[in-house]
């Protein structure tokens, strides 16, 4: 899946929209008595029998599970063959969840093999949307039928004072009453939508930290941890970048990498482009680096990436490039990073930044 693909079945999820709805929805209590997991409710309902205020606090808690950049928040992730996981989200997604034991089994294995700090209520939602034909926004004959989770903290409810209607005054209330935090600590979308229909071999994880994804989610759900966290694959790349450029790694060279993968992304157009090690290596090719450095290329980035892909949209921040010394820090503006060179002058090295209109110091403008 790619951003603009996400968003456009984020947009789905909405009140009165004749083209998308949630048929049936699973739901389960789970709290954490001395660290064991203990079910303590579990529900399968037709999403048209909840009360309106339910199915929108419901659409807007599987909307969150949606949410976040892809790549960080949201990471794609494909089966691998013969996957158990794999079939047993299929045949969840083909029954629309109609079978109360099918889905009983499944949450009843989630909560034995993942593990939450405190209780979680886990969110199971088959959802429908008919996609219309672009060009005359008619019926295009094809329904794209899929499954989104959310799994979301439950905490004590703290509103500190509260009007008591019966004894007319401020009161504290006493923390009793358990509440569900709307947004979600992991969830996915299964089956992925891609090229306008359902693909079956991906799933997209959520999750709401993505520097610690939950390990435990991921294998009991999808079945394998094939993707490192996004901030691991920046530290992969940098060390393999510095290992292979050694001292031709100089600000010229780094800018032209940043610089190289900033267009890259750009050009993905929302698509998670991921640094295979061929694609790799032509980036430091590129770059300038020499055949004297890149001789150990294969070597380096056998030993810090392994068999892992890096996403292009991780390795950098598209937004600003940061120069950092002893005492000063200098962050641009990422399309404005070929104005900032270094020069040698006098035996000394120097930071220059070209300057354009206007010079402002503190908020004041001053003269160039």
């Amino acid at each position: 899946m790619n951003a603009k693909e996400i968003a456009q079945l984020r947009r789905q999820f909405k009140k009165d929209n004749s083209d998308f709805f949630i048929t049936n929805i699973a739901t389960a209590y789970v709290s954490n008595e001395n660290s064991s997991p203990v079910l303590k409710c579990f529900q399968v309902t037709d999403y048209e029998d909840l009360s309106e205020s339910e199915r929108t606090i419901y659409l807007n808690i599987l909307k969150k599970a949606l949410s976040g950049k892809l790549g960080k928040q949201l990471t794609e992730y494909s089966f691998e063959t013969g996957s158990v996981c794999q079939q047993r989200l299929y045949d969840l997604n083909q029954s629309r969840l109609k079978d109360e034991e099918q889905i009983r089994g499944f949450v009843e294995d989630f909560s034995r093999n993942t593990s939450y700090l405190n209780g979680y209520y886990l969110i199971l939602a088959a959802c429908e949307w008919q996609i219309k034909d672009k060009n005359r926004m008619e019926d295009a004959g094809s329904a794209y039928r899929f499954l989104v989770c959310s799994v979301n903290e439950v905490t004590l409810t703290d509103i500190g004072l509260y009007f008591n209607q019966e004894s007319g005054a401020m009161e504290k209330k006493e923390d009793v009453d358990m509440h569900v935090i709307s947004s979600g600590l992991d969830g996915f979308l299964y089956p992925c939508y891609t090229d306008g229909g359902a693909d079956v071999n991906h799933i997209l994880y959520y999750t709401k930290t993505p520097k610690r994804p939950n390990e435990m989610f991921i294998e009991n759900i999808i079945g394998s941890m094939s993707a490192l966290p996004y901030d691991k694959e920046n530290d992969c790349f940098r060390k393999m970048l510095a290992d292979v450029a050694g001292r031709e790694l100089d600000f010229d060279t780094v800018s032209h990498v940043y610089g190289s993968l900033r267009d890259m992304v750009a050009e993905a157009e929302g698509t998670s482009l991921s640094m295979d090690k061929t694609r790799m290596r032509g980036l430091l090719e590129d770059a300038g680096l020499s055949q004297e450095s890149l001789q150990h290329y294969s070597a380096v980035y056998d030993k810090t990436v392994g068999d892992n892909e890096l996403k292009a949209v991780n390795l950098m921040d598209p937004e600003k490039l940061t120069v950092k010394m002893k005492d000063i820090s200098v962050t641009v503006r990422g399309d404005a990073a070929w104005k900032v060179k270094t020069r040698l002058v006098d035996g000394k090295r120097f930071l220059m930044i070209q300057i354009d209109d206007g010079l402002e110091v503190n908020g004041m403008d001053v003269n160039q």
